[in-house]
């Protein structure tokens, strides 16, 4: 809406405005559009995902706590870093791999790398994890980020494709992760017990 009314308006005050003073504003309405809102809205949903993980993960985790009374928690163990932290629990505590899929560990991986580089360094290209790396604009986009420049440094913001992938290997991981730990907590009884 803000790209219509502001285009409007220049339009009509094209004859009695300075050009540069129409191509700052259209600067200025572009740079808003194709970087500061995507950059806002995709790596803040891209936070919230990554915080509704480590949430869900630990909600998991008490609950295996209690229902096996132990004395001590996911957040007790000391295993260099989150995910770390969540392949000694489950293993330790209900033979479980948190990550039987490799590959499936290491987007969660980049994800935490990425969320990590957006939520204390701005998205700079500098703190992404090496897989995010790319060369150029196009090996970031290929990546489904976008490079941006500003004074400072080059930052990235990641794409609604991006996103969408992010949204659907939490979903995934979540349900398959949560399918095992109920799996393993409440057995089905076999045919000899019945």
């Amino acid at each position: 809406q803000e790209t219509v009314r502001t285009c409007a308006r220049l339009q009509r005050e094209r004859a009695a405005s300075h050009p540069d003073d129409i191509e700052a504003e259209e600067y200025e309405l572009s740079r808003t559009v194709d970087q500061i809102l995507p950059k806002v809205f995709r790596g803040g949903l891209l936070l919230s995902v990554w915080s509704v993980f480590e949430a869900c993960v630990k909600d998991m985790a008490e609950h295996t706590r209690r229902e096996r009374k132990l004395p001590f928690g996911l957040q007790e163990l000391r295993a260099g870093d989150f995910l770390g932290q969540m392949e000694r629990f489950f293993d330790a505590v209900l033979g479980i791999k948190a990550f039987p899929d490799k590959k499936v560990r290491k987007q969660i991986e980049e994800l935490k790398g990425l969320r990590n580089a957006l939520a204390h360094h701005d998205g700079n290209v500098d703190e992404l994890p090496k897989s995010l790396v790319a060369s150029d604009e196009n090996g970031y986009a290929a990546l489904g980020l976008t490079m941006h420049s500003d004074l400072h440094h080059n930052y990235v913001v990641p794409n609604a494709d991006y996103v969408r992938r992010s949204l659907d290997l939490v979903k995934i991981y979540l349900e398959s992760l949560s399918e095992q730990v109920y799996n393993s907590l409440h057995p089905e009884p076999n045919d000899e017990d019945a």
